[in-house]
C-alpha cells in the first residue's frame, strides 16, 4: 500500500470511529454484520456492474 492509499485508509477509519462514537450518528451505531449485509450485497453488484462496463 501506497503512503497515500494509507493515508486515505486511515482517515476512513478515523471517520468510521467518529459516525460509531457516542457522539456520533444514531443509525451507524446501530449497524451490525447482519443488518450491513443488504448494503454490501447492492454496492457490491454495482461495483461488478460498473467493472464489466468499462
Amino acid at each position: 500500500m501506497t503512503d497515500g492509499a494509507a493515508a486515505q485508509f486511515d482517515r476512513l477509519r478515523e471517520i468510521m470511529r467518529i459516525l460509531r462514537s457516542p457522539e456520533g450518528c444514531p443509525w451507524d451505531r446501530e449497524q451490525t454484520h447482519a443488518s450491513l449485509r443488504p448494503f454490501v450485497l447492492e454496492e457490491t453488484h454495482e461495483l461488478l456492474e460498473a467493472l464489466d462496463s468499462g
